[in-house]
């Protein structure tokens, strides 16, 4: 039996990013990642393999190869026990490694809605984070006229684009009264709403689906609430994920009532010497410090490189207070991203906010060709102006706008600070410095905590 410094059970984001760090900063130590599949996926890049990829997921793929580059072992196996008392793992194969570290890095998996008669029927798909699957879901989907895809999130709804956009007849049906609601304001969710229905996709909002009907074991209907009934090929549920915990919770770990395996801020689980990070691993919101569920790789790669430095001892203290949801899309040529709280969300909570937006073109002067109007807006404490959220949609550009406004919350940042932005601009590339989106919103909240009620 092998022993290793480290061994990591997972193969995704999370995994290869805690793997690298530990490798790169403690090169002496031996490292081990054991995953179910020789190759992998970018998650956030699985929409794309329906039509701008080519219904090729071989052009999506993600694999180990900086982790090994820096000298780390890779088993492709899956692990099927944990002896935490013997430190040690059982994979599938028989075999057994011993470990020093462990970390569980196992990702998340779709939710499946059980509650939904006929969701197990031929044609009934997921969309799994994982490549074999999703190459074949691409193949077998290209043969298929008419689709249903249930549930109008980020996946859903790229999804549904992309399908429609390779000549497939697409609906969407979404629960809520818009798309994008849990990660988007009202504003912008029905931005994002209105954009998605100028596409080719079929947009039902405010609606249930009943049940999936078919023959022969194979889905025909999709039949709503109200009783209407939609042709289908094939359904697509797309409904949301959970943390793949089970291995852990059979391993005796804590889970937190989310199912998400409980961990300290430094990723340490409750049992010495065990870690978790990524989808699998539990968040604490940044501005509730409640449990949270948010689950993207950019937040898994973030906590993966504090985790990967800290292993062996706390060398880096965690700077954030919690884990800061940054989402992005484009839909229809319209990039919309968004970070931390807004409207709704604090409202939840029960935070006081104050906001404003402000838009201009992302180019000066604004005929210049491949000009996009930005918009962007801000929310602030109303009582010491500290940025605690923001959005932002138009061109391109909005994808590193947002990225901008997210280390603003993460440094609490205030709107008086953002006054004095200094910035560089440049025609071709920038908005200009009369006119920078991020400056005048925070000059309008400023103007509203000084010089008038909000």
């Amino acid at each position: 039996m092998k022993t290793y410094d480290v061994i990591i059970i997972g193969g995704g984001p999370a995994a290869i990013v805690t793997g690298i760090t530990v490798k790169k900063f403690f090169k002496e130590k031996s490292v081990l990642m054991i995953k179910e599949e020789a190759d992998g996926l970018v998650p956030c890049g699985i929409p794309y393999i329906f039509n701008l990829l080519g219904n090729d997921a071989g052009k999506n793929k993600m694999g180990p190869k900086p982790f090994v580059n820096l000298g780390g072992e890779v088993v492709v196996d899956s692990a099927i026990k944990v002896d935490k008392t013997a430190k040690k793992v059982l994979v599938k194969s028989g075999e057994e490694f011993s470990y020093g570290k462990l970390v569980f890095a196992t990702g998340s998996e779709p939710v499946i809605p059980t509650f939904i008669p006929g969701h197990d029927l031929r044609n009934v798909f997921y969309v799994k984070k994982s490549f074999p699957y999703i190459h074949e879901l691409a193949s077998k989907i290209s043969g298929f006229k008419n689709i249903v895809i249930v549930g109008g999130g980020f996946i859903g709804a790229e999804v549904a684009e992309q399908m429609a956009a390779s000549g497939m007849n697409i609906t969407l049906v979404e629960s809520e009264p818009l798309c994008f609601s849990k990660a988007f304001s009202p504003e912008l969710s029905a931005i994002a709403t209105d954009v998605l229905r100028e596409t080719k996709v079929n947009v039902m909002t405010s609606t249930l689906v009943k049940e999936i009907t078919g023959e022969n074991d194979t889905v025909q209907h999709v039949v709503l609430s109200d009783g209407r009934k939609i042709e289908a090929d094939a359904v697509t549920l797309s409904i949301g994920y959970k943390a793949n915990s089970q291995l852990a919770e059979e391993s005796g770990l804590e889970l937190n009532r989310f199912g998400d395996i409980h961990v300290d801020n430094y990723g340490r689980t409750t049992v010495k010497d065990i870690s978790a990070v990524g989808d699998c691993a539990q968040t604490f919101g940044f501005l509730t410090g409640r449990s949270d569920v948010i689950k993207l790789a950019s937040t898994a790669t973030a906590e993966a490189r504090t985790l990967g430095h800290n292993i062996f001892g706390i060398r880096i203290k965690k700077c954030t207070a919690g884990t800061l949801g940054v989402f992005s899309t484009e839909i229809n040529g319209l990039a919309m991203a968004a970070a931390g709280a807004n409207e709704k969300s604090a409202g939840e909570s029960g935070v006081e906010l104050i906001s404003s937006k402000f838009s201009s073109p992302d180019r000066h002067p604004g005929g210049l060709p491949g000009m996009s109007n930005l918009t962007v807006k801000l929310y602030a404490s109303p009582v010491d102006g500290s940025i605690l959220g923001g959005e932002a949609w138009g061109g391109k550009s909005v994808g590193e706008i947002i990225n901008i406004i997210s280390l603003a919350i993460q440094k609490s940042i205030t709107v008086f600070e953002l006054i004095s932005f200094q910035v560089g601009t440049h025609p071709l590339l920038t908005a200009s410095p009369v006119n920078n989106p991020i400056v005048r919103a925070a000059e309008d909240i400023v103007y509203k905590m000084t010089c008038s009620k909000y």
